[in-house]
């Protein structure tokens, strides 16, 4: 799960609807939509999508998704993202969840487990009202080499809560590898907002929100279409979706879909 955010033309019922940001000294010159989505990490599908102004924050949208958690999934999500009520309602859907939680989260240390991590919990905002989660704390260290020799660099603190609360099932690491993973998602919106709409700078065409509306869940339409195009051929030739390059299926759909529809082609004759 995860947001994005796309700019809209400034006519003014988009400025009516949609809040801009604002980088302290004035305003940016687009209205914006925010868009939270949940997308599979395999596929790279969409598995639903969610969008508002600007001005309604991840939280918010993120909670109009949990219609499309369901057991057996694994959710994984950003430090925006995780508030008690939230991940409260969130496993409630019976999907397991990793989140990543900010520095503001304090995560009391209730039970040491054996492979380092620890079971702590949410406080909610009544009373004796708490959540079991599991921490997962972990650093990443990269090697670089340079002309004098091999550097390393460590990352900043990673902090993740699950729902998976017993090592020998889910362990520490396998977690910290698949919570990698929630960088799909950026892959997503790069093929739907750059590769698809036309470039980093490109705005949505629609000068109303019913238009825009009716815009973006069109380009998320053929932005699924044609990941069913990259899974059908993944699944044929025997190899993961990631190995197709979504750029090539874009510039070669339209050719397939020219040859289907061609004028030329003589339409079946009704019985």
């Amino acid at each position: 799960m995860d947001g994005t955010c796309f700019d809209v033309p400034d006519s003014r019922a988009n400025a009516a609807a949609y809040s801009r940001p604002s980088n302290g000294s004035r305003p940016a010159p687009y209205p914006q939509v925010r868009m939270v989505a949940l997308g599979e990490c395999g596929t790279r599908s969409l598995a639903g999508a969610v969008f508002d102004s600007f001005a309604v924050g991840e939280r918010t949208l993120g909670r109009r998704l949990l219609a499309h958690f369901a057991p057996g999934m694994l959710v994984t999500a950003d430090r925006g993202f995780p508030s008690f009520t939230l991940w409260r309602d969130a496993q409630a859907t019976g999907a397991e969840l990793l989140w990543r939680v900010s520095d503001s989260f304090a995560l009391p240390v209730n039970e040491r487990l054996s492979d380092g991590t620890y079971l702590s919990h949410l406080k909610g905002r009544r009373r004796g009202e708490r959540l079991t989660v599991r921490v997962v704390e972990y650093t990443v260290t990269t090697t670089h080499t340079r002309a004098d020799g091999e550097e390393e660099q460590t990352s900043e603190l990673f902090c993740l809560i699950t729902t998976l609360l017993e090592p020998e099932t889910a362990p520490a690491l396998e977690l910290a590898e698949l919570y990698a993973c929630r960088w799909t998602s950026e892959t997503i919106y790069r093929h739907i907002k750059i590769e698809q709409r036309g470039g980093r700078t490109a705005t949505l065409r629609s000068n109303s929100p019913a238009m825009v509306e009716q815009e973006l869940w069109a380009m998320l339409c053929v932005y699924q279409a044609l990941r069913e195009l990259v899974c059908d051929a993944a699944r044929e030739h025997g190899f993961p979706p990631d190995h197709i390059s979504f750029k090539q299926v874009l510039n070669a759909a339209p050719r397939s879909v020219g040859t289907a529809f061609s004028p030329r082609t003589t339409p079946p004759q009704n019985p």
